[in-house]
C-alpha cells in the first residue's frame, strides 16, 4: 500500500503529514495507519514567498522521494457549493477552484497556488482534495440562506460549516454503534469552534456562517456579532476592511475577554477565577446553539465531541448533556462519543478506505 502526503494550508503556513498503511483494508484499518513524519512550512499569499519557495520545493520533493509517496492530499477549507465530496485533481478541477477565489479569496487562492506548484514539481503524483465545506454543500435552503439579495450584492453569499471532516466522522462513528442513532449533535472544539445538528446523516443546522467567524466565539475570533458593529467601527474608528478583519479574527474571542492569549481548552478546564466570566460566556453560547439543534431535530439520540481540545470535552459533557436531556424529548440515555483522531488522521483513514475499494483511479 502506498504512502500518502497530506498538506493542510493555513494563513501563513502549510502543515504536512506523511502516513502509511502496511496492511490491506479490514474492519480495524485505522490501527494499521501510521504517521511517519510531520512538520510545518512557511508560505505567503497564494503560493510561497520568494525566501521560502526553494525550501518549500525541496521539502516537498524530499517527502515524495524519501517516503515513496504516490498521492498528495490537500485539505481545503472552502469548496463552495461546487464540491460536495472529495475529488481527484485535474485541470477542470483547477478551473472550478479558480472561480471560487472571488467567494473565498484567501483560502481558495492558497489552494490554487499550491496546486499549480505541485503540478510543476510533482507531475506524477495523484492529488486528491478534501473540502471542509463539502459536508455542508447541501444544507437545507432555510438554513443556508441569508435575508439579503444576492443579485444586488452580486455575490454568492450563503451559510456553510467549516469543520465538515470532523462532523462527517462523528456520523460514521456513531452509525457503527447503532443505525437507530439518527439525531446527532456534533460539537467540534477547535480554535474556531463549531456545532452542527445532523439528522440521518445530513446536516440540518450549523453554527458557522458565510465564513467561520459567525457562531461561537473562538480563541481569537469574535463569533456571532451584530453587523451594525462593523459599520460603527468603520465610521467611528475610521478602520478599513483589513483592520476590522484583523481585530475580529486575531484580537477578539475568548482571549479578548480574558485579556491574554487563551484557548478553549484553557477556559473549559481551568478553575482560575480570571477565566470565570469567559467560561460562562462560552458555555452560554454552546448551550444556546445546542438548544437550536434540539429544536430542529425534536430531541437528540447522540452527541459527539471532536477537535484538538477534545481533552476538555469530558468536563463540557458533564455540564452540558444533563441540561440537554432535561430540555429534550429524549426518553433514554443518549450516546456520548469522544473522537480523539486529528483531522489529518481522519483524512488518512478515509483515503485508505476509498483507495482500497478502488473508488479513485491511480493517475491524474
Amino acid at each position: 500500500m502506498e504512502n500518502i502526503l497530506i498538506l493542510i494550508p493555513e494563513t501563513l503556513s502549510i502543515n504536512y503529514y506523511v502516513f502509511c498503511n502496511d496492511h490491506e483494508y479490514n474492519s480495524n484499518y485505522s490501527e494499521d495507519i501510521k504517521e511517519l513524519k510531520s512538520g510545518k512550512l512557511k508560505i505567503r499569499g497564494s503560493g510561497t514567498s520568494s525566501n521560502n519557495k526553494s525550501d518549500f520545493i525541496n521539502t516537498i520533493l524530499s517527502l515524495i522521494n524519501g517516503f515513496k509517496t504516490g498521492t498528495i492530499i490537500i485539505k481545503a477549507l472552502y469548496g463552495g457549493s461546487e464540491f460536495g465530496t472529495e475529488v481527484v485533481y485535474s485541470k477542470s478541477i483547477l478551473y472550478k477552484l479558480e472561480k471560487l477565489i472571488s467567494q473565498s479569496p484567501l483560502n481558495a487562492s492558497v489552494v490554487v497556488g499550491l496546486l499549480k506548484m505541485l503540478d510543476e514539481i510533482a507531475p506524477k503524483c495523484k492529488i486528491v482534495l478534501f473540502f471542509e465545506t463539502a459536508f455542508f454543500a447541501e444544507l437545507p435552503l432555510p438554513e443556508k440562506l441569508y435575508a439579503i439579495d444576492n443579485k444586488v450584492v452580486n455575490m454568492q453569499i450563503r451559510r456553510f460549516g467549516y469543520h465538515g471532516i470532523f462532523h462527517k466522522e462523528a456520523v460514521e462513528k456513531i452509525s457503527l454503534k447503532s443505525k437507530n442513532l439518527k439525531k446527532i449533535i456534533s460539537i467540534c472544539l477547535e480554535p474556531v469552534p463549531e456545532i452542527a445538528a445532523i439528522y440521518d446523516g445530513h446536516p440540518e443546522m450549523v453554527s458557522s456562517g458565510s465564513t467561520p467567524l459567525e457562531g461561537i466565539p473562538g480563541n481569537t475570533t469574535c463569533g456571532e456579532i451584530d453587523p451594525g458593529i462593523l459599520i460603527l467601527l468603520e465610521e467611528k474608528k475610521n478602520w478599513g476592511a483589513e483592520t476590522i478583519n484583523e481585530i475580529l479574527t486575531r484580537e477578539s474571542g475568548l482571549s479578548a475577554i480574558v485579556g491574554e492569549k487563551v484557548s478553549i481548552g484553557d477556559v473549559l478546564t481551568s478553575q482560575d477565577e480570571k477565566y470565570r466570566l469567559t467560561k460562562e460566556l462560552l458555555l452560554n453560547r454552546i448551550l444556546l446553539t445546542c438548544g437550536s439543534a434540539l429544536s430542529i431535530m425534536n430531541g437528540f439520540d447522540a452527541i459527539a465531541f471532536s477537535g484538538r481540545y477534545i481533552d476538555a470535552a469530558v468536563k463540557l459533557a458533564e455540564w452540558l448533556v444533563p441540561k440537554l436531556v432535561f430540555c429534550s424529548a429524549t426518553q433514554f440515555k443518549p450516546e456520548i462519543m469522544f473522537i480523539n483522531d486529528s483531522t489529518e488522521k481522519i483524512i488518512a483513514n478515509n483515503y485508505f478506505k476509498i483507495y482500497d475499494n478502488k473508488l479513485y483511479g491511480t493517475v491524474k
